[in-house]
């Protein structure tokens, strides 16, 4: 543009120029071209002026022309310029329109691309998703492929014969202290824990075999086990077998003096049909249905609920039994399971009887029943007064009538846990014996409890919340401290008097890592009264005075259980005897396990436990014929003990 304004002025002042030199009175409109004038002021000029005039004035011309030609070249240049410069501006108006049709263009791509791009992303995250499905099922087929290899380099069970036999158990060391000796080696007596002062010295004296003033220190390895498992698939019927053994049996030559020379004894050995159509069948010697179960109800030691501690008898206010028995479960649906069971039943019978009358108690075993122990029972006299007859209680045998019934419903939910409620039936029988004057006839008792549990998870697979209990009449047998079931009255028809008690037990099962267990559990059982009249026909005559009977008596003999010896409680002027009734027994128990190595060889654990017994009684020793109302006045001195033990065990467990 500024080339431009220059030929513009360039070719005014050629204008004024030439208006100098043109005649006055030319046409100042003429609209001819420069050259045509030019040459017509020359030729003018030619005619009128003198030669040197002429050559000047055409000099002058040549100059114009020059001038103009000079001028008329700036303006080609300038007309080119701006014909380049009109080009350029074409081109950049066609670059304009260019770019706004690729900006248009660019913008139908950019959403293109945008919906290309997400199709992509959407195609790109289902391919990630395919990515990961094969890749989990690859791993999955890796690790069962692992698995299967691991199995063949290390099978876990031995084929026989289409059978897989799984060897198993655990060997096990155990020390334990007890502050006041039972002399029972790993399994407590709950029912027999040491009174606060007695220490024996009389033959009918219960407690005679413990002294609460000495300490107690042993180790052992009788609760090492041995398990063997077979099973096996008949169609869609699983058939299993079990066996397990351990070594608290004991020969007649058993002692620990040189030897430790215990012998096996059988815990389980029982075989089982599961059925397609949901029922099983279940025949040997197992866990009883009345021990909790922690899902279904099955006898494996993985779904029962069995207190993984180191003390024997396991706890106060646990209900269980392992003896011989048919079992039928029916599956009902995903969370539901009924099932009925026959045990093999056993009377354990009160002290308080007058067994010299009565048959089918407590006797000893002919045969495969073999047994060496004799109850002796004695009369236990109270200021010369016979107030009745205490036996040594001893694990003999009873003549049964049928087997325990015992019923159970089931639930199991994976995040609510496992509930179940149960019943239990027994049935007693006695005879008594006749005489010339009288003859003799059967008795027959009945015992009924029923009882629930749960397995509530609080913190999944860290926290378990754990409770059991059962209530009823003639239920002892199914304690953990095996009391008595019944009584038999001393009155003239010794009739069978089932006692009523109630158990349970409650703590918290807790693994704060994958190699640690610690546990907490608090159990309780208690026995109530049972008391009658022993000479009721002579009260009724007017010729005695009430002497009662039965169990809890407030009569019964506990004046020995303060003095360490019969003399002693002699010379104070009290009686010899120690046989009071147990009232309440509880126990607290704090135990956990720590397992240093676990891998499939094998796991070592290490474990500790504390235990605190509380034992307390009926009260009794009162005067035989002066209570009108026992239950309401009750004896006048209570017996009561303690004890408290520590564990300490070390087990190697078999992968």
């Amino acid at each position: 543009m500024r080339n431009l304004h220059k030929v513009v002025a360039l070719i005014a002042l050629s204008g004024m120029c030439l208006a100098a030199q043109a005649p006055s009175d030319g046409d100042p409109a003429a609209k001819k071209s420069t050259k045509h004038h030019a040459a017509k002021v020359e030729k003018r000029a030619e005619k009128k002026a003198s030669p040197a005039k002429r050559d000047e004035t055409a000099e002058k011309l040549r100059e114009l022309k020059d001038m103009i030609e000079q001028q008329h070249q700036a303006l080609q240049s300038v007309q080119q310029q701006l014909q380049q410069t009109q080009q350029q501006l074409q081109q950049t108006q066609q670059q304009l329109t260019t770019t706004q049709q690729t900006a248009q263009h660019a913008d139908a791509t950019a959403i293109a691309v945008e919906s290309n791009s997400t199709l992509q992303v959407q195609k790109v995250q289902a391919d990630l998703t395919d990515v990961k499905t094969v890749l989990a099922t690859n791993t999955q087929v890796v690790q069962k492929t692992e698995k299967k290899v691991d199995e063949l380099e290390h099978p876990p069970s031995i084929a026989y014969k289409g059978i897989r036999i799984t060897p198993g158990g655990f060997l096990e060391m155990t020390g334990y202290y007890r502050t006041h000796a039972t002399l029972s080696d790993q399994a407590t007596p709950f029912n027999g824990i040491p009174l606060e002062a007695w220490a024996g010295g009389s033959a009918v004296a219960a407690e005679a075999a413990y002294n609460p003033h000495l300490s107690e220190l042993g180790f052992t390895a009788r609760d090492t086990r041995i398990t063997l498992r077979a099973d096996a698939d008949a169609g869609t019927t699983k058939l299993t077998g079990y066996y397990e053994m351990d070594f608290f049996g004991t020969g007649p030559t058993s002692n620990p003096n040189q030897t430790s020379s215990y012998v096996p004894r059988i815990r389980q050995g029982w075989g089982r049909a599961k059925f397609g159509n949901g029922w099983t069948i279940t025949g040997g010697q197992m866990w009883s249905l009345i021990t909790l179960n922690r899902s279904g109800n099955e006898s494996d030691n993985s779904k029962l609920w069995i207190p993984n501690i180191i003390e024997a008898q396991y706890s106060v206010g646990y209900d269980w039994g392992r003896f011989a028995e048919f079992r039928f479960n029916k599956q009902i649906g995903d969370k539901f399971n009924f099932a009925i069971a026959f045990d093999n039943p056993s009377y354990l019978s009160s002290t308080n009887n007058e067994t010299g009358s009565v048959a089918g108690l407590a006797s000893t075993g002919n045969g495969l029943l073999g047994n060496s122990l004799v109850s002796t029972c004695s009369s236990v006299t109270t200021s010369g007064v016979v107030t009745g007859t205490e036996c040594v209680n001893t694990p003999l045998y009873s003549t049964n009538l049928v087997p325990d019934l015992i019923l159970k419903l089931s639930y199991d939910d994976a995040k609510l846990g496992h509930y179940e409620v149960k019943a239990l039936g027994r049935a007693f029988r006695d005879r008594v014996v006749g005489t010339a004057e009288k003859q003799g006839w059967n008795n027959y008792g009945y015992g009924q409890g029923i009882g629930a549990g749960a397995i509530i998870p609080v913190v999944a697979k860290k926290v378990d919340f754990i409770v059991q209990g059962m209530y009823g009449k003639g239920i002892s047998r199914y304690e953990d401290s095996g009391q008595y079931d019944f009584i038999v009255r001393a009155d003239t028809d010794h009739s069978v008097q089932a006692l009523k008690s109630y158990s349970y037990i409650a703590g918290f099962e807790t693994h704060p890592g994958p190699k640690t267990e610690i546990d907490f559990l608090f159990g309780q059982e208690h026995y109530y009264q049972d008391l009658y009249l022993t000479n009721a026909a002579a009260v009724a005559a007017g010729t005695a005075g009430q002497v009662w009977g039965g169990y809890g008596a407030p009569t019964t003999s506990v004046s020995g259980c303060f003095y360490e010896n019969a003399a002693e409680a002699v010379a104070a002027g009290a009686g010899e005897a120690c046989a009071p009734n147990n009232k309440t027994l509880w126990n607290l128990k704090l135990y956990g396990y720590y397992d240093l190595i676990k891998g499939p060889h094998g796991t070592l654990r290490y474990g500790a436990e504390f235990d605190y017994d509380q034992r307390t009684t009926w009260a009794g020793g009162a005067p035989a014929a002066t209570i009108a109302n026992p239950i309401q006045t009750g004896g006048i001195t209570q017996a009561k003990g303690n004890d408290k033990t520590g564990f300490v065990t070390m087990r190697y467990i078999f992968p």
